[in-house]
């Protein structure tokens, strides 16, 4: 209490305030739903669901072609300067719009080959066609949503993610109640518009700030955009193409339901990650962007390591003690046997928020060459960890795969921030 008292004015504890009461909302609504989809799905549904939803964040990553994450640095960075905003805005759009005409060849054409892919099946073709149509609506609210987390904005932010969580959560509700996993699966791809939506009535201003601009290539924004777009790429692809090849590889070696268990505690462990989504983009970015000395950089992490890491650690424990409560919660008496993989996704949790908090200088300053390595790596490591541990122990080699896989990443980036600050020769 004394803590909290003597940094109540500290901007992180105020968005951390703001973007938990937020994010409380909104589980309570993704909890109710997938209350839902547990019971009228069960695990084996759950696995498919999870396959479009990695693919869909893969699609909408190559829609912005990655210059959001670049649009939120710069937008913090540039703040003062309309001017270079502008421009910004201009060259984000036209990579955005080149980004969705490829994307839309890519969906469209290729309906058939995305549902054999993630389905094993061509009977959901049309779920793809319908997306390479929902495009642009993917490339507007993301980087008006950017320009907001930029400007630190975390109650309109807040506002328009719980906004857009509701109005998916009663489309869902609707459709899988009367049409079951075609229903599902059909709300999943229709959240583009729901987005947009909840933009439209929060978000005016920024969406009239991205389109009042000249569409173009500016040269000076061209080049430093490049750099974020090929680390989001990475980022993105690497994540959601490994997360669908380990569900692949579980589904083929063990079950769908064992596939179902992990997809269910990948879902679990997206919930309570989602109180440090905020905190990522509204704080933790724009900070780093204005931060040049490994000195200055080291105080702010540990000042974010003091409030946020206890936070957790309790918030964990509490959830490993409730686990069976928690499962029957959240998804149904089918899903009890996921109770083995509670241990070591909770911990590598722990050690991937230490690490990733860490991360984003890499990001910030832009150190794309030295962030793609890191998560190439990061990520051969959880694949091969992955199919590795599944052979010996089944699903729960998974989970353990994963917390070994932070562990490492977390001693990789140790070194990488260090080296990055060096070679700058900043002190």
């Amino acid at each position: 209490m004394k803590f909290l008292k003597h940094h109540k004015n500290l901007f992180l504890i105020k968005l951390f305030s703001v973007n938990s009461l937020g994010v409380v909302g909104k589980s309570l609504l993704v909890v109710f739903t997938q209350k839902i989809v547990a019971v009228f799905l069960g695990p084996e549904g759950m696995a498919l669901a999870g396959n479009l939803k990695n693919a869909l964040a893969f699609l909408g990553l190559g829609v912005t072609s990655g210059v959001d994450q670049g649009l939120l640095s710069y937008q913090s960075k540039y703040e003062n300067k309309s001017r270079l905003l502008n421009k910004l805005y201009g060259t984000s759009m036209a990579f955005s719009i080149v980004g969705s005409i490829l994307v839309f060849f890519v969906l469209f054409f290729g309906s058939k080959f995305w549902s054999n892919y993630l389905f094993s099946t061509p009977n959901y073709s049309y779920l793809f066609i319908i997306l390479s149509f929902l495009l642009p609506f993917i490339a507007v609210y993301n980087l008006c949503f950017s320009i907001i987390s930029g400007k630190s904005n975390y109650k309109k932010a807040t506002l328009i993610s719980f906004v857009s969580s509701a109005l998916s959560v009663v489309l869902v509700l609707l459709l899988v109640i009367n049409y079951r996993l075609s229903g599902v699966l059909l709300a999943i791809t229709l959240t583009p518009i729901l987005q947009l939506l909840a933009l439209a009535l929060l978000g005016k201003k920024e969406i009239l700030l991205l389109f009042k601009n000249r569409i173009e290539f500016n040269k000076l924004f061209r080049s430093r955009l490049v750099g974020f777009m090929i680390m989001s790429f990475v980022a993105v692809a690497l994540n959601n193409f490994v997360d669908i090849e380990l569900r692949n590889y579980l589904i083929e070696k063990l079950s769908t339901k064992e596939a179902g268990y992990w997809t269910a505690i990948s879902s679990l462990s997206t919930y309570y990650l989602s109180f440090m989504a905020g905190i990522y983009t509204l704080y933790i970015l724009p900070k780093y962007a204005k931060i040049d000395g490994f000195t200055e950089y080291k105080f702010e992490l540990i000042n974010i390591y003091k409030i946020i890491l206890p936070i957790f650690l309790v918030m964990f424990i509490v959830i490993y003690l409730c686990k069976g409560f928690v499962i029957k919660t959240l998804f149904s008496d089918e899903f009890l046997p996921m109770e083995i993989l509670f241990k070591w996704q909770l911990i590598g949790d722990f050690v991937k928020i230490i690490a990733v908090v860490m991360a984003y200088q890499l990001v910030a300053r832009n150190e794309w060459r030295l962030f793609i390595l890191t998560e190439f790596v990061s990520y051969i490591i959880l694949y091969f960890l992955g199919v590795y541990y599944i052979e010996k122990n089944g699903v729960e080699g998974i989970v353990f795969a994963h917390f070994v896989r932070y562990l490492l990443y977390l001693l990789i980036i140790v070194l990488s921030v260090r080296y990055a600050f060096i070679k700058r020769k900043v002190k």
